[in-house]
């Protein structure tokens, strides 16, 4: 594991002590956890934008996100796009399946 360090302004540093309270964790694995969210959130918000722009495809944005290919599905549907694919579809091939 690396070791990074950073300043945070003041009212982060508040931010931080009260969520280290509130999951009975220390900092370290309170910042961890928020890069880990943070990291992920990224990841899925950069595949769908790419898919909105038609750069890359459901398949490989579902491996940007680092999620299944269902999960994309429900992630660009939530994000009003057009993927050819819809729950209806989704649906019917899980009951299939």
């Amino acid at each position: 594991m690396k070791t990074v360090t950073t300043r945070i302004p003041e009212d982060d540093e508040d931010a931080l002590s009260e969520l280290e309270e509130e999951m009975s964790a220390d900092r370290s694995e309170v910042l961890r956890r928020l890069i880990r969210q943070g990291l992920a959130d990224w990841r899925r918000e950069r595949a769908v934008e790419q898919l909105r722009e038609h750069r890359i495809t459901l398949r490989k944005a579902a491996e940007l996100a680092d999620v299944s290919y269902v999960e994309m599905v429900s992630l660009a549907a939530e994000e009003g796009l057009d993927v050819g694919y819809t729950t209806e579809d989704l649906e019917r091939d899980l009951e299939r399946i």
